[in-house]
Parts: structure tokens; sequence; C-alpha cells
């Protein structure tokens, strides 16, 4: 009886999955995001979080018609069109086509935040969003109770409009830091991405903690950063020992 109830779950596939635009990722995510999911990116430093955030973002304009907004907390608008801009991402062409919008937000009052979010989105019928650095929430609070009331609500906010989301975190000396509660109790899913000294070398890599109604892979992967962007090397193993 077990195994008949097994065998009638389908896995979530076909039209409902959105292409990350991140070449070989969308291979250990069954076929892609479900649309409308929250994703927490979470990475330690030089793990390539926001060159990741601009590629997803600039792929969805660029290749599937999908507008998105970057909302940035902390880097200036000129300093992350430069930075795209030598991956060969023209996010200011996107901009002037109304394709995108990057918001620098200098304010610390969540709820306006909140409704600027909210707002952005709408005014040019996004698809996708960016939220860059997650970390940053935590100058918004004095107090943690107000803190997780407000990001689940975020959190909340972001999937009804039914855009997909990524929201980046750091891990730092192999801890993750939580936001609030958003990673256990708001987010979809859930990406690392490593950049581990091993011996003499620092091996890039990433795996998927968790990703809603997906059948992932549970095996971290080697990534390479180049001048076309991140790649996920699908084929690949992992090797966490120096060679000889």
């Amino acid at each position: 009886m077990l195994e008949k109830k097994v065998a009638e779950i389908k896995p979530f596939r076909g039209g409902d999955r959105l292409q990350s635009g991140i070449a070989g990722l969308d291979e250990l995510l069954d076929g892609g995001i479900p649309q409308g999911n929250l994703v927490v990116l979470s990475g330690d430093p030089g793990s390539g979080k926001t060159v990741f955030c601009w590629q997803f973002l600039y792929e969805g304009a660029t290749k599937y018609n999908e507008p998105g907004v970057y909302i940035s907390l902390e880097e200036s608008e000129s300093t992350i069109i430069a930075g795209a801009k030598e991956f060969g991402w023209d996010l200011q062409k996107l901009i002037n086509e109304k394709k995108m919008k990057v918001v620098v937000v200098e304010l610390y009052d969540f709820e306006r935040l909140k409704n600027l979010i909210e707002d952005t989105i709408r005014s040019i019928n996004a698809k996708r969003v960016v939220i860059d650095p997650g970390v940053i929430f935590r100058l918004f609070f004095e107090r943690e109770l107000d803190a997780r009331k407000r990001i689940v609500a975020l959190g909340k906010m972001l999937k009804e409009i039914e855009c997909t989301t990524i929201i980046t975190n750091e891990i730092s000396l192999d801890k993750q830091s939580s936001l609030y509660g958003l990673e256990e109790y708001v987010a979809d899913g859930v990406i690392l991405l490593y950049h581990t000294k091993i011996g003499s070398h620092f091996i890039r890599s990433i795996g998927i903690l968790k990703m809603r109604n997906t059948k992932i892979s549970e095996k971290l992967k080697p990534i390479i950063i180049s001048k076309t962007g991140v790649s996920v090397l699908v084929k690949s193993d992992l090797f966490l020992e120096e060679q000889k």
C-alpha cells in the first residue's frame, strides 16, 4: 500500500519552472526553480553570490522576457552596473528598456522598504527579484522578535506577488547566520555557495539544501566563475583533498 502511494507522487515540473540562467544549475533542480519560489542564496565572501544574482536577472530579462528588480541594500547603482558590465551584462540597457530596475535603499524603516519593494515590482510587472545583501536586515531592528515578524511578512508578500525571489545571506567560518527564520519558515529554497581553502587551493562549490516541490541533487558540485558568469560543473565531482 505504501509503495502504491509513493508511486502516485509526481515530480513538480513543466511550465511551472523558471530557468535560472545559471549554466548547469537547473540540472540540479529537476529542470529549474519553481516559479514564485523564494530562495535564500547563502555563501561566504568571494563565493560568487552577487555575480550569481546579476546573471539570474540579466538572463531572465534577455532570454526569457522576465523583467527583474535588483534591491541593493549596500552597493550603489553605478557600482552594480559597472560590475555586471565586466561580464558582458548591460544592465543600463535593460533599465532604459524598462526590463529592469535597480533600487538602492538608504533607509532603515522596514515597512517602507517592504512597500518600496512591492511598488517597484508592480511598476514593471517584474517576474524576478533580488535583495542583496539580506544580512543588512539586521540593521533595521533592535529586537529579534520584531525582525522575525517583519521579515516573515516580507517573505509572504513576495510569494503572494508570485515573483521568483533571491535573497542573499552570509556564511562565515562554516556557520550560516539565519535571517530571523526566513530560511526555516518562509523560504522555499536554500542554495549554498562555498569558497573553501583546501591545502594550497581554493575550491568553489554549490549545494542545494532544499527546494520545495523539487527533486534536488544531494551532492556538492564544483562551480567556476569566468568572464561569462557562473557555471555549475554538473558532470564533475568535487575533490576536497589536495592532489599530491
